[in-house]
């Protein structure tokens, strides 16, 4: 056996520290974090879109049966409040209607869209009419 005047290089052991597995665990957490918060983000920003757009479909069908009815009777639908459920309780969406004669033979028709738990205005529409 041959003895060296210089000692042994120490092997090196196999594995992560403690303080290596904790950056790691840290930076992973961050990224995660990071990520989820912009998901719940998206998911929030896609069910507005569709409240919005299904509000939309509710005030362009209101404007239609509006348009089907005739111009002596727009008048009587001036202060109606229309809803877009059987019941006010069930309903997500309230319409509040005013027609009024703004000239002879033209009146106008204006149509507020509004979230009804909220109170929160969503669209606002004017038209006009003629008797003609």
């Amino acid at each position: 056996m041959r003895t060296s005047p210089f000692p042994r290089p120490r092997q090196a052991l196999a594995g992560l520290s403690i303080v290596e597995v904790t950056i790691a665990l840290a930076i992973v957490a961050t990224v995660l974090a990071g990520a989820s918060g912009a998901l719940l983000s998206n998911f929030a920003s896609v069910r507005t879109a569709d409240g919005l757009s299904s509000g939309a479909v509710f005030l362009e069908s209101v404007l239609e049966n509006l348009a089907a009815q005739s111009y002596d009777d727009l008048l009587a639908f001036d202060g109606d409040r229309l809803f877009d459920g059987e019941s006010a309780a069930r309903s997500r969406y309230t319409i509040d209607l005013s027609v009024f004669e703004s000239e002879v033979d033209l009146l106008q028709i204006g149509a507020v869209l509004r979230e009804r738990e909220s109170g929160r205005e969503l669209g606002r529409v004017t038209t006009l009419r003629s008797a003609r």
